[in-house]
């Protein structure tokens, strides 16, 4: 009876320290739950707040974008504005510039023409005033008509027939045009003369004549 009692004893100790081992283990279980659930709680906590976080950033960066947008679009039509009153003084700035070359054009152009007109009038004047001495040269020197009997008995004009062909050609060439005394100067094989000449006038072209088909005639 005793061994039983005591084989009872220590199954029921052996009981006992099953139970007390069953129950730490449960505790330790139970802790690492709790552990985990916390731990998962921090997780998720962790991670809504960093989503939160990018929600936030994520709309100031949308707010930023549009901010930024519209400030574009201001500055862009600052800068048409500008592009266009640029414009606009470029091409006022250009017109009355053009005016005024226009103007300062037109009175060149009137100061060189009345200086040309008054050249020509002195040179026509110098060249009249030639005409006029060379026949009176022409009446002063001029011999009476005499006629020569030829050999077959009719009559020869001479004497001042050929004073008065000169004194005609020298009136003739006087009322040339430019255009004229450079043909006649051509056709005497004097061209090349008229082309030393550089921007000649009427005054160059008619000394030019008197020099080379006059003294040449």
């Amino acid at each position: 009876m005793e061994r039983y009692r005591a084989a009872e004893r220590d199954a029921l100790f052996k009981v006992e320290m099953l139970e007390e081992r069953v129950r730490e283990r449960e505790k330790e279980i139970d802790s690492l739950l709790q552990s985990n659930n916390s731990q998962r709680k921090n997780t998720v906590q962790v991670l809504e707040t960093l989503l939160e976080s990018e929600r936030a950033a994520h709309a100031e960066a949308n707010n930023r974008a549009e901010a930024l947008s519209v400030q574009l679009q201001v500055t862009q039509g600052k800068l048409d504005e500008l592009s266009q009153e640029l414009t606009a003084l470029k091409f006022g700035e250009k017109s009355t510039l053009d005016s005024r070359l226009r103007t300062a054009s037109h009175a060149k152009r009137g100061r060189t023409d009345d200086y040309e007109m008054g050249v020509d009038s002195v040179h026509d004047t110098g060249i009249n005033d030639k005409v006029t001495r060379a026949n009176k040269r022409s009446k002063s020197t001029s011999s009476p008509m005499k006629f020569a009997a030829p050999e077959d008995g009719g009559s020869v004009f001479r004497g001042d027939e050929q004073t008065n062909s000169q004194q005609t050609n020298v009136e003739d060439y006087t009322k040339f045009t430019v255009q004229k005394l450079k043909q006649e100067l051509t056709s005497h094989n004097f061209g090349a003369e008229l082309l030393q000449l550089k921007n000649p006038n009427k005054k160059d072209i008619v000394a030019l004549y008197e020099k080379c088909v006059l003294k040449k005639s």
